[in-house]
């Protein structure tokens, strides 16, 4: 018996941020949807993640009276991309990121609109020159706030259903085959199923072996799907290479410990940069250490705690979890004193490593059992994705768009190298996949066969194609 068969105008494969923006755009601009996500709950990875997002020129910054500018944010991504570019060979699109500054602050009111809330600022001086990146009050919004809307807009969520090939004709895309049915899109579809760090054999292209079994964040459908299915049309993917190591821990959890080393102590800022952070543990003897936490932090964060690689050790006593751990038990009292006081100072700067994030609300690391989890090194969320127009159309090899095939989020490699700035993963795959599905509900599709905003040193129209896997 053969598959059955649904037609919509518009195609989502992927329910993580990018993939709902760009579903309820296009529903709300007429077009009809069906949405398909691997997984059996809507969100993707934001729905686990910190819950940071960036944005320039938003109303929290005029409440603030906070000055920003696409120029501002645009000059802190190039920043951030020239100190990648002495690790990774990068392209950066310009044009794309400029679009993306540009409409960040309607992403902010899109968000508001459907009932997201925001806590506060977070500072990260070394990235963003100004305070422009925000938490969301709970990251289950994610996985909660866009289903009625999509629903009342008549998208049809596909939960459990995982894209297998994308179905072409005469060179266009025009539909999806999955593993239950066949969905015809007479408009376009959008790949926007998250990364592929997941996938150890597919990193392995772009990564030393022991490199490419290292742990990963996001969830286990990371595994390249939308990658490997636009790659087989002829899309251009991009920044395959960067996938920048970082230290494991459960997102938001990093804002309730501290970390220590062997001897006791603290030794960086443990929100701070991920390159950093990376580069401290490796200082380290023996490349080892542990974060540091207490009960109220262990029971109202056990699902981010839970996905740490190791097990916590606890301990009633700071005594008895330094005797666990093996650093001397008054070196353990000094270092949590000092932070405690630290924190219910109430300063905004941490005198001994500059951190700037803080537990919201303040709290010390006191009450028992306390707490110690090993550190690991893995990877954060991979660069690489396709090139893609200004309205998020995939260009193949070629330089030229490929009609009815659209990329966002962690499909779309265009502006993924400015991950180190914080707040940008989720913002860029909000704000793009609006942006494809008001282009597909409209049928805007770019004509160009030329590279389009993208920059690198010596980088010509040839030394750009890439063939796709063998």
């Amino acid at each position: 018996m053969g598959k059955s068969e649904t037609i919509s105008d518009v195609v989502v494969v992927g329910a993580g941020p990018g993939g709902l923006a760009a579903a309820l755009e296009a529903a709300r601009n007429s077009a009809s949807v069906s949405l398909l996500e691997a997984d059996s709950v809507l969100g993707g990875n934001a729905a686990r993640s910190t819950g940071y997002i960036a944005f320039q020129d938003f109303a929290m910054q005029h409440e603030k009276g906070i000055v920003d500018s696409v120029e501002n944010f645009m000059s802190d991504m190039q920043d951030e991309i020239n100190r990648q570019s002495r690790r990774y060979g990068i392209i950066f699109d310009t044009e794309l990121a400029t679009v993306f500054a540009e409409e960040s602050s309607n992403t902010y009111d899109f968000l508001c609109d459907i009932g997201f809330t925001f806590n506060r600022f977070l500072p990260r001086p070394e990235q963003h020159r100004t305070d422009r990146m925000v938490d969301v009050s709970s990251t289950s919004m994610f996985r909660d706030l866009f289903e009625k809307p999509l629903l009342e807009n008549g998208v049809k969520i596909h939960r459990n259903t995982r894209a297998l090939q994308l179905h072409t004709d005469g060179g266009a895309v025009r539909g999806v085959i999955t593993d239950k049915e066949i969905f015809h899109a007479s408009k376009g579809v959008v790949l926007a199923t998250g990364g592929y760090q997941a996938n150890f054999a597919l990193r392995q292209r772009y990564q030393p072996e022991e490199a490419a079994t290292t742990p990963y964040l996001g969830t286990k459908y990371d595994v390249g799907d939308g990658h490997l299915m636009g790659q087989a049309v002829g899309g251009d993917l991009i920044n395959m290479t960067m996938i920048p190591e970082l230290i494991m821990v459960g997102s938001a959890f990093v804002e309730d410990s501290i970390a220590i080393n062997n001897q006791g102590e603290r030794f960086h800022d443990e929100a701070g940069p991920y390159d950093k952070r990376v580069a401290a543990l490796r200082n380290q003897p023996e490349s080892k250490a542990w974060y540091i936490y207490d009960d109220p932090v262990a029971t109202e964060k056990d699902a981010l705690i839970a996905e740490m690689p190791s097990e916590a050790i606890s301990a009633e006593t700071v005594d008895q979890l330094a005797q666990k751990i093996g650093c001397e038990p008054a070196a353990l009292h000094r270092t949590l004193s000092r932070w405690n006081e630290t924190v219910e100072s109430g300063t905004s700067i941490d005198p001994d490593y500059g951190r700037v994030i803080f537990p919201d609300p303040r709290r010390a690391i006191a009450e028992p059992p306390l707490y110690a989890v090993p550190m690991h090194i893995g990877i954060n969320f991979p660069a690489g994705g396709f090139r893609t127009t200004k309205q998020a159309n995939v260009i193949n090899v070629f330089g030229q768009p490929i009609p009815g095939l659209y990329a966002v989020g962690d499909c779309a490699g265009g502006i993924n190298p400015t991950i180190g700035l914080g707040g940008m993963r989720i913002s860029a795959a909000l704000t793009l996949g609006r942006i494809a599905g008001q282009a597909i509900a409209a049928g805007r599709e770019e004509e160009t066969n030329h590279i389009s905003g993208v920059q690198g040193k010596g980088a010509d129209e040839s030394s750009l194609k890439i063939l796709p896997f063998g």
